[in-house]
């Protein structure tokens, strides 16, 4: 059984025609699942590479420590 446009239909009354369309999409399906698989994978790799945002907290705290570098008063 398959559900096409909302409606269930019986795959075994196909022609064969029909048939082949199906086994088609069958495997279709599991090739998109497949790939589906593979897109998350890379996208995590892609995003374990993206450089980390510093927070602004951080940004201030650096900032302030250049300043300090610059007017020599540097621990």
């Amino acid at each position: 059984m398959f559900k096409l446009n909302d409606k269930d239909y019986d795959e075994t009354t196909l022609s064969n025609k029909g048939k082949a369309i199906y086994q088609k999409l069958i495997k279709l399906g599991e090739q998109k699942s497949d790939l589906d698989i593979i897109v998350n994978y890379w996208t995590a790799q892609l995003q374990s590479e993206i450089p980390k945002e510093e927070t602004k907290e951080e940004l201030k705290e650096v900032k302030a420590e250049e300043i300090k570098t610059v007017n020599g008063t540097a621990e």
